[in-house]
């Protein structure tokens, strides 16, 4: 018996559905794994030691400082930007990890947002804008750090010497983002 042709094309059309949506999934599987998947090195770039430049921050309060004025403790020095999505993505770990370590003594975190106005930046964050967040009142971080794409991390050692840069988003919820931190601010004191 010869199917008529229309049943026979909805039965290509079904088969090729079929296939797509599987392979849809399998490619859905791969990527989370991917993305999950942790850096079993945590690359970084080792840095000169060279004083870092300084930065006239300022709070979403007002208040103002001078990077330099954070010097004694180590300072993760954390630049990102609200419009960009790695950013956005990696910023809750990186300030989940600054606190613990901060609330030890062991290193201070200082996220610079590159966005143009405060505005934007409370808006992010549903109107309470974490402590650790200030903009760069001068606008000179991008020269400064020659930032050329984000997010982009320095570890500054508590001399404000530059000691290592993360480039790139990371997971920094892992052991190994802990651990890789607290071994080069260790570093630091030898």
């Amino acid at each position: 018996m010869k199917w008529p042709r229309r049943v026979r094309l909805l039965g290509v059309l079904l088969a090729l559905a079929t296939a797509q949506g599987l392979a849809i999934l399998v490619y859905l599987k791969v990527d989370a794994g991917r993305r999950t998947q942790e850096d079993p090195t945590f690359r970084y770039e080792r840095l000169s030691r060279k004083p870092g430049p300084d930065l006239a921050l300022v709070g979403v309060d007002g208040s103002s400082r001078q990077l330099t004025q954070l010097r004694g403790r180590a300072v993760l020095l954390h630049f990102w930007a609200t419009w960009c999505p790695p950013c956005r993505e990696e910023l809750p770990g990186l300030l989940e990890l600054g606190r613990d370590l901060a609330k030890e003594g062991r290193l201070h975190v200082v996220a610079v947002s590159l966005d143009s106005d405060w505005e934007t930046v409370r808006d992010f964050f549903g109107g309470h804008v974490p402590r650790e967040i200030v903009r760069d009142h001068m606008g000179s971080a991008t020269d400064a750090y020659d930032l050329s794409t984000l997010p982009d991390t320095y570890l500054l050692a508590a001399d404000g010497s530059t000691r290592v840069r993360f480039g790139g988003a990371r997971n920094w919820r892992t052991k190994l983002a802990r651990d890789v931190l607290l071994e080069q601010s260790r570093a630091d004191n030898e």
